[in-house]
């Protein structure tokens, strides 16, 4: 393992924050302002991060780029174009850029002006497909059938196509969602995120917890109905490549998210961008002001540090790539190459009882089953407590 460490500490994927939004919604913690007459000066203080990182880090293995948010598409077009060209300037040749985007905020220009300046794929966060769940999550814009707006995007995007949805909460349907999902794969959607709802602290839904206007089990609630929605999209043919994602099929997988689940070194920019570069995690500060303040005083826009020891990190990347539909080699979890810390263990109980597939156990690596991923969490504490005795 302590050379596959070594060979994943290569920068693969940039990660480009963009903290704009036309409205906040119930459900979310993001750093984000509604202000867009802010983005020049938050784009020049982007733009010199950027340069920073080029001038501190070797980029020339950069595979992606991910323009995430917030919503980059709420951008003024001629701001939204010069972030997409000074974010490739002096970047090697990529193999995907994706931008995050609403439906509410592309026009036929915006499409095609996102298709000439290189984009690959597009990320909607459609989030629900009826109006009373829509509410509940605090989205104003009206529900779009999923199907004819991706008719829309395909006329004038020739990209890649995902789209984000929430399970759970007040006017969650689960037979529209799957229908809709039928409908979506038979129309050719390249990628489908499907997330359970969580009330994160700093959120309108929080506020409504505590004051008790909505039920203290809407999250479990919610995670019995992902449980169960899952299984079923992967029954009708969608590709379960990673624990909440989803492909049409193996080729459309999002290459950005599979890097990074896979253990590459990830580089972030912007107000509240993580990063993992050499087993050095950062997060940058999530107030824009301090992050432009920081970033034009010459002073690192970090507000936390860590350093990972090698056991640390290589439990990250186990938990990240069991994640994942291939998972992990089982000689990942032998004792060479290993500090003395940790020693070497027998799982073919954990094949027995259902948790690990069998094939891919016996041909030498660890995948879990659909009852494995539901209790992945807890099966990685216990692997990894038995690594350590």
């Amino acid at each position: 393992m302590h050379d596959a460490l070594s060979a994943l500490q290569k920068i693969r994927t940039l990660y480009v924050q963009v903290p704009f939004c036309p409205e906040r919604c119930h459900y979310c913690s993001l750093p984000v302002s509604l202000q867009t007459e802010r983005a020049p000066a938050y784009l020049r203080a982007l733009f010199r991060e950027k340069k920073r990182l080029m001038e501190r880090e070797d980029l020339s293995g950069l595979e992606t780029l991910y323009v995430g948010g917030g919503t980059p598409t709420v951008l003024p077009l001629p701001h939204l174009q010069e972030l997409l060209e000074e974010l490739q300037k002096g970047l090697p040749p990529l193999a995907e850029i994706t931008v995050e985007s609403r439906p509410d905020t592309v026009t036929p220009e915006i499409l095609h002006r996102l298709r000439s300046s290189g984009v690959t794929r597009l990320s909607f966060g459609m989030e629900s497909v009826r109006s009373e769940h829509m509410r509940f999550l605090g989205r104003t814009m009206n529900v779009l059938e999923p199907v004819r707006f991706l008719e829309f995007v395909r006329n004038h995007f020739s990209g890649f196509v995902s789209m984000d949805f929430i399970a759970g909460g007040e006017g969650f349907s689960e037979d529209a969602f799957l229908q809709e999902a039928q409908s979506l794969l038979a129309e050719g959607l390249d990628h489908l995120s499907l997330y359970p709802l969580t009330v994160e602290e700093q959120t309108s839904l929080k506020g409504r917890l505590r004051r008790g206007e909505i039920s203290a089990g809407t999250e479990d609630a919610a995670g019995r109905i992902w449980e169960r929605i899952v299984r079923a999209l992967s029954s009708m043919g969608w590709f379960r490549y990673e624990v909440a994602n989803f492909s049409r099929s193996p080729d459309t997988v999002c290459r950005h998210n599979h890097l990074v689940w896979q253990g590459y070194d990830h580089a972030g920019i912007g107000a509240g961008a993580h990063q993992r570069i050499r087993s050095v995690r950062t997060i940058n500060v999530r107030s824009l002001v301090s992050y432009e303040e920081r970033l034009f005083s010459m002073k690192a826009p970090f507000e936390g540090r860590e350093s990972l020891d090698q056991d640390e990190r290589l439990l990250e990347i186990l938990y990240t790539n069991a994640r994942l539909s291939n998972g992990f080699p089982l000689s990942w979890l032998s004792s060479e190459d290993r500090s003395n810390a940790i020693g070497g263990a027998d799982f073919s109980d954990l094949v027995e009882e259902g948790y690990l597939d069998s094939r891919a156990y016996s041909s030498g690596r660890v995948i879990f089953t659909e009852k494995g991923r539901d209790l992945l969490d807890g099966l990685m504490g216990e692997i990894w407590s038995r690594l350590r005795s």
